[in-house]
């Protein structure tokens, strides 16, 4: 039998990756049965996901994959602009230059990333960027900021990962992050703070201009 917390991490996996898209249905019974698992541990994982504003529960639709709304998006990034800057400061001050060197090879120039970019390869990427925002989390060291992030670091994925798939995204938020890495490798932390705000600024105007296929 799968418990609740299994059923739970495997829907939730399944919107994060795109393969349960905005809008579509999440009906109990056929869950259950494709899971293996009782109806009361669905309707307790999909409380939990509504909880995270993954799903939502609509008139008619019963509970469905979670739409996404323009005027949130903006809101989400107006706080992950500042809430990620604010991380990138306090990571450079308190860090030093031997802190920094998985993240250096991980988006080294030349390596694995750049061929993510050009091969449109999401899934690669947005594990890379995952790792930076983990290694910086860690080293800013300020358990409320860690708190605030965590809480809207579903929906920001989903976000990162339809912006990503925009022309040429992915290769300008590499370039992005490779300046932000350099400036916290130097313990510039106004630089670092300055650099991440642009690469969310930058992000924003993707949302605003492939706001049709986004939302």
């Amino acid at each position: 039998m799968v418990k609740r917390q299994s059923v739970e991490s495997e829907l939730r996996e399944r919107i994060l990756r795109g393969d349960l898209t905005p809008g579509d249905r999440l009906p109990e019974v056929q869950l259950a049965e494709e899971l293996g698992t009782t109806r009361f541990a669905v309707r307790s994982a999909l409380q939990a996901l509504e909880a995270r504003k993954l799903v939502e529960r609509t008139p008619n639709a019963g509970v469905v994959v979670a739409r996404l709304d323009h005027d949130r998006l903006q809101e989400i990034y107006d706080v992950l602009e500042l809430l990620e800057g604010l991380a990138a400061r306090l990571a450079a001050q308190k860090s030093t230059p031997a802190d920094w060197a998985e993240l250096q090879e991980l988006f080294a120039e030349g390596g694995g990333l750049d061929e993510a970019a050009e091969g449109g390869d999401i899934d690669v990427f947005l594990a890379a960027i995952d790792r930076y925002r983990d290694t910086v989390i860690e080293l800013a060291d300020q358990s409320f900021l860690a708190e605030m992030l965590v809480g809207v670091r579903d929906q920001s994925h989903l976000l990162r990962r339809r912006i990503l798939m925009t022309p040429g995204r992915m290769q300008e938020s590499l370039a992005e992050h490779r300046m932000v890495i350099d400036a916290l490798v130097r313990g510039d932390a106004e630089g670092a703070e300055q650099l991440k705000r642009h690469n969310m600024q930058t992000a924003r105007k993707r949302l605003s201009r492939y706001r049709d296929f986004l939302v």
